[in-house]
């Protein structure tokens, strides 16, 4: 298991409640039979998921707006997707619960239909014919399926005109025309649809745990489900039977888990996101912001009846800021950010292997996304942009941002500074506002908003000085900063600096000794880093005031050939400036 991002993600299992009326409504008839307090919010990101897969194909807000008839719809809608091959065998097997008996997730569940069919062929040497024969087939198929299945089949092939040159080739004939056949289908979905009813009624009929039954490990609430095991094929990421030693005790059973838990967790499929060849599940708080970064996993399958690919984006994290950015400018609410937490398990469960990535994103990082896109989306785009090894144009963007890791989105979720991404060295220009700038050292760096200002203001005074300069010798000054690597080379920048206010006329000091010292050592525990968090700001100040006449002087400069840039060594008014 890889954790990403220093908090810890056991924070968000937390039980919580949702504080804000989602923005999805929904009128309730007075009359409605309620589930009263039947379903919960755990704090467990997948029994949650199920949850909020509840609430979606419901279109209600919270648990508690839950009817009877909101839970037997949901129920029939997930049948009808289950039974089909492609979310069985090539998604829910495959990638979520391998060999799920709940939901019917295993490609050998039609094998008794297959298996009664080669018996009686080859018992009469040919397509079967005798009623005893027929009976059998009925009698095999209902004990695994219901008698309607084994009506349908025996209806099928006594219609059916079947021919092959030898027994094999028609055993395989028969079989494979049969289970093609849309009754198989929906005698999936039946048997499905009655499985869950019947984890259904298990869940009305919990409860509370005493000291004598298994608490639930997911809730805390009711006693264990102890019909059926719990072992990963109903369960993402548990153990196996073949390996009792993972549960508490080496209970061969499998976890304690109730049929509640159980119960939500076997819809979690139709909101996951299949992302990069894994399942992508956001568990957040408030759960507001949970339905919202789901619900377009479940609009794609009522569109496509197939799971959601998430917009073919290949990285998590990529998706997750792609779909903050739209949240914030639909929702333009602070508010929702104040205490957010999203943290995204990222994984894969079949019998091949189990992988899990839990990203955790910080709250302050999550309130800088939401200002960001709200305020200065095109600074932001600018930002992300910088933090790809090659910068991609205005078109090529999409295209990364689905495919290729990017190195401001890393820096976030591991709480490191995205500082030198606000500039661009190169062309000489600040990527976002100032104000943005100021959020983001004072919400996620916690640099005091004073200090802030007077940075600023230090930035001012260096702008002040140098718009005096003719554009070649500005150019030169503004490279002393840029590539100051050293303290050493930065403190020369000032102590330069204030030569050529002198020189220039100018009345008053770039800094007192104790501003100066300020600047050099008072922003971070760090002297290394405080004062290079000092530099970008300096230079976003001065990239945002004096851009144009930079990049028309980096012109000039490239035009004149390095002569040009050997003559600035020449001060103003024929003064050499000293170093």
């Amino acid at each position: 298991m890889k954790e990403i991002g220093k908090e810890k993600p056991l924070d968000v299992f937390l039980e919580a409640r949702p504080k804000k009326e989602l923005s999805h409504s929904s009128k309730r008839a007075p009359e409605e039979k309620r589930y009263e307090s039947l379903f919960y919010w755990t704090g467990h990101p997948f029994v949650d998921a199920g949850l909020v897969a509840l609430l979606l194909i419901s279109r209600k807000n919270s648990p508690e707006e839950l009817t009877e008839e909101d839970i037997e719809k949901a129920v029939d809608f997930a049948a009808k997707l289950y039974a089909r091959k492609e979310w069985s065998s090539g998604y829910i097997h495959a990638m979520i619960m391998p060999n799920n008996g709940i939901i019917l997730a295993n490609p050998g569940t039609t094998a008794p239909i297959s298996n009664a069919l080669k018996k009686a062929i080859k018992k009469e040497k040919g397509v079967p014919t005798k009623s005893q024969t027929l009976n059998e087939i009925k009698a095999k198929i209902a004990e695994k399926f219901d008698e309607q299945l084994g009506e349908d089949i025996v209806k099928f092939i006594r219609s059916t005109d079947f021919r092959a040159d030898t027994l094999e080739e028609l055993i395989k004939k028969v079989v494979s025309s049969t289970l093609n056949q849309d009754f198989v289908v929906h005698a999936l979905r039946r048997r499905i649809k009655r499985n869950l009813l019947e984890l259904l009624e298990e869940t009305q009929k919990a409860t509370n745990s005493t000291s004598n039954t298994p608490v639930c490990v997911i809730c805390g609430r009711h006693s264990a489900y102890l019909k059926k095991e719990r072992y990963r094929s109903v369960f993402p990421l548990l153990g196996t039977g073949d390996v009792p030693n993972y549960f508490p005790s080496g209970n061969p059973t499998g976890e304690y888990i109730c049929a509640h838990c159980l119960f939500l967790v076997q819809f979690l499929p139709l909101v996951a996101y299949k992302v990069g060849g894994r399942v992508l599940v956001m568990h957040t708080y408030p759960y507001e912001l949970m339905l919202e970064l789901h619900g377009e996993a479940l609009n794609d399958v009522r569109r496509n009846f197939l799971a959601s690919n998430a917009r073919d984006f290949k990285r998590p994290e990529n998706f997750l800021f792609h779909l903050l950015g739209e949240l914030t400018r639909k929702t333009e609410r602070d508010d929702l950010w104040v205490n957010a937490s999203i943290t995204l398990y990222y994984f894969v469960n079949n019998n091949q292997g189990q992988e899990l990535d839990i990203i955790h994103v910080p709250t302050p990082v999550l309130r800088f996304i939401a200002r960001a896109n709200s305020t200065d989306p095109k600074g932001w785009k600018r930002i992300v942009a910088m933090g790809w090894r090659k910068r991609p144009s205005e078109e090529e963007f999409e295209k990364y941002e689905k495919s290729y890791a990017n190195e401001v989105y890393a820096r976030l979720l591991a709480e490191e500074s995205i500082l030198p991404y606000f500039i661009d060295v190169k062309n000489r220009r600040a990527n976002a506002k100032w104000s943005l700038l100021s959020f983001y050292c004072s919400e996620v760096l916690g640099l005091d908003k004073e200090a802030l200002e007077f940075i600023k203001d230090v930035g001012d005074r260096i702008v002040e000085t140098l718009e005096k300069l003719p554009d070649n010798q500005l150019s030169r000054r503004v490279r002393e900063l840029e590539k100051a690597e050293r303290l050493y080379q930065f403190e020369a920048f000032f102590v330069n600096l204030e030569k050529l206010r002198q020189r220039l006329g100018i009345e008053n000091p770039l800094m007192t000794f104790d501003e100066f010292a300020t600047v050099l050592t008072s922003y971070g525990e760090d002297l290394n880093v405080s004062w290079r968090t000092v530099k970008h700001l300096l230079l976003f100040r001065v990239y945002e005031k004096l851009h144009d006449r930079l990049m028309r002087a980096s012109k000039e400069v490239e035009e004149a050939g390095e002569e040009a840039e050997e003559n600035e060594e020449v001060g103003i008014f024929g003064m050499g400036v000293e170093e």
